[in-house]
Formats: C-alpha cells, structure tokens, sequence
C-alpha cells in the first residue's frame, strides 16, 4: 500500500515534466509564428505559380530543401553545444576545490544543472523549427530567381548603367576603383570575400537562432526573410537585370564594361577567380548549354550587399567591435560586387536602403505590443533560468 502514493507521485512528476517539455515547443513555434506565416505564403504562391504556369523550375520545395536545413541545423547545433562543453569544464575544473565557490556537485550533477540553463528544449526545438524555416525560404527564393527571365526577361540594364553614370559624376564606379583595386592581389581579395559571403550564412544564422534577446532575435530572422522576398523576388522580377558580365550579351555592343571583363581575364591568367567561373556557369545554365543547373541571375538589387547591411545593424545591436568588423566586410562586398563585375554601385545602394527601411519597420512592429499577435512574448525567453 505505501508504493501507490510514491507511484502516483512519480506519474505526476513525469505527466508534469511532459507537459513543461509541450510548454517550451508550442513557445517555440508561437515565438516563429510570423516567419512561418511569411515564408508558408511566399512558398505557396510559388507552388500557385507552378500550377499556373507549368514552369518546373518554380517548384519550391525538394531534396535540396532537406540538404540546407541539415546543413543550417547540424552548424547551429554543434558549435553552441561544442563552445558550452569547453566552457562548462573549463569552469568545473578551475572552481574546484576552489575556496568560496559554489559547490554544485558531481560533475554530472553539475552539467544538468548548467544544461537546464543554456539548453532547454525551447530553445532547440526554436533552433530546428527557424533552421527548418529558413531551409525553405533559401529553396523557394532559388526558384523564384530561376523564373525571373520567364517573367520578365532582362531589360533594366542599359538604366542602370546611365544611373551609375549619373551618380558618379559621368563616370562608370568600376573605372574609378581601379586606381586602388586594379591589381591581382587586390582583386584576389574581393573575389575570397565574396566567396565567404555564401559560407557564412549558416554561421551567421546559427547566432541568432540562439541569441538570448528574442526581439532582437526575431526582429533579424523577418529582416533576412523579408529581404529575401521583397527585395530578391519583387523587386528582382520588376527590375530584371543581369549585370555588367553579362551586358555585352544581353544588351549587345557597344558594351562599357568589356575592359572590366578584359582586365578580370588577365587576372585570371595568375590567379584562378571563383566569380569568373562562377558567372560562366550561371550563364551556361541560362542559355541552357549542356547539364548545368541554371540557379539564376539577378543584379537589382543586391542581396550580396543587403544581407551583410542586417549583420552590421544586428552586430552593432550585439557589440560596436562586431558592429565595425561587419561592416569593414559590408564596405569590401560592395567593392567587390562593382570591381568583380556582378553588380551596378546602384544596385548596392538599393539595398542599403531597402534593408535599413526593413530593419526599422520590423523593429517597430517587434517592439509594439498589440501590432501583430503573434509577436507577444517577453523579450528573453521565460524557459532560461539565465535570462532576466
């Protein structure tokens, strides 16, 4: 008879931990409300467009949707846990036996205690549901960018060329980098840095999937979304352009920046450039020769340069050193975007523009109570013990 009460106490014990555990996943996916309602609609009406229009390459969703959420979740997941392993034995370690410290127990007493603080199921089932989120925001904004000729073929270059004139003081930007960054090691540079562009996004993600303020959270997960739809999608199929190394072939001769392209040659000849080979698949897979995927081509506006514009105010909002290291990098890309020939200077300061605008509007929306449901939570997560 005296085991029943102790089994009943232990079935309210686990009904309770189960019921905490459905607390902090439905959090999460209340937390993600707004980006999944943002990223279900742009995906949906690419599948619409699909059905409408019979384009296959509009199909949003597929093996490589799968491919980016693994490869987003895997480095959001390891290096956190990686950096918090390191620091929980380095603090156990040097604390113990220490005189005046916390004893908080065995070391895995210890690791449970510190692991209910900076790991608890919000916060990674937050982490899989935004990756996931993300996974299929990247897929469907590729298909999209792939439909963009179908819909409006490539017209706005020779504008945006006259733009660039007009701005500069009559003269092409590309002509007035050259002084400074017309050598092979100068431009070796700017074609690394915007090789790292790519490859630093999953990074970039990972810290902010797991950053402690959630407004600040989310107010950079809607900006990266929203310019990614508007900016990448809308107003990439309004303002459909291909770039300068393509303006010999879209517009024809007399092409103003064939000794741009004429000079990247040369360099090549010493050092091997990824945008170069990069531009020449892109534009096999346009044309459609022989099995090379076609992945796009989109020159206005730039989201080489908006994407590194949400670092820089993300960082700044972090740490001014991150802030100044971010936008070193944003300052380069942009350079990089005219010197290497992908991007119109006008097309970079669109995007400064537009990202700036996002980030303010989504900002105020985040911040207002009552303005958007789904965004009412506190501003750290109610879950970690360490937040406040």
């Amino acid at each position: 008879m005296s085991e029943t009460p102790l089994l009943e106490e232990r079935v309210r014990a686990q009904n309770a931990k189960r019921s905490r555990v459905l607390d902090q996943i439905l959090d999460s996916l209340r937390e993600h409300a707004a980006l999944t309602a943002l990223v279900g609609a742009y995906a949906a009406f690419a599948v619409l467009l699909w059905l409408l229009h019979g384009h296959e390459v509009l199909q949003p969703i597929g093996l490589d949707t799968l491919k980016i959420w693994a490869t987003y979740t895997t480095i959001a997941l390891s290096f956190p846990i990686a950096y918090h392993l390191v620091r929980f034995h380095l603090a156990y370690f040097r604390d113990r036996g220490r005189e005046g410290a916390k004893d908080c127990g065995t070391l895995v007493e210890c690791w449970e205690s510190y692991r209910t603080r900076y790991f608890t199921v919000h916060r990674i089932s937050g982490v899989i549901v935004a990756c996931a989120l993300l996974s299929v925001l990247m897929t469907t904004f590729i298909a999209y960018k792939r439909a963009i000729p179908l819909f409006n073929p490539f017209t706005w270059d020779p504008t945006f060329m006259r733009a660039d004139r007009a701005v500069h003081m009559g003269r092409d930007p590309w002509r007035l980098l050259q002084p400074v960054f017309g050598s092979v090691t100068a431009t070796a540079i700017l074609d690394w840095l915007y090789v790292l562009w790519l490859r630093i996004i999953p990074v970039i993600i990972a810290w902010q999937v797991w950053h402690r303020d959630r407004g600040l959270r989310s107010q950079f997960l809607l900006t990266y979304a929203a310019s990614s739809i508007l900016m990448g999608t809308v107003m990439a199929t309004w303002l459909s352009s291909a770039g300068p190394c393509y303006y010999g072939e879209i517009v024809g001769q007399p092409d103003p920046f064939a000794p741009l392209m004429s000079f990247l040659r040369d360099v090549n000849a010493s050092y091997e450039l990824t945008a170069l080979r990069s531009q020449d698949f892109l534009w096999q897979g346009y044309i459609g020769a022989g099995d090379t995927t076609f992945y796009g081509i989109s020159a206005m506006p730039s989201l080489h340069v908006a994407f590194p514009v949400l670092y820089v105010l993300a960082g700044f909002r972090e740490n001014r050193w991150l802030g100044w290291a971010f936008l070193v990098y944003l300052i380069a890309i942009l350079i990089g975007s005219v010197h290497l020939g992908w991007h119109y200077a006008i097309d970079g300061y669109v995007s400064i523009l537009v990202v700036a605008l996002l980030w303010a509007l989504i900002g105020w929306a985040v911040r207002s109570r009552g303005s958007i449901s789904s965004l009412h939570y506190p501003a750290h997560d109610p879950f970690d013990e360490t937040e406040v």
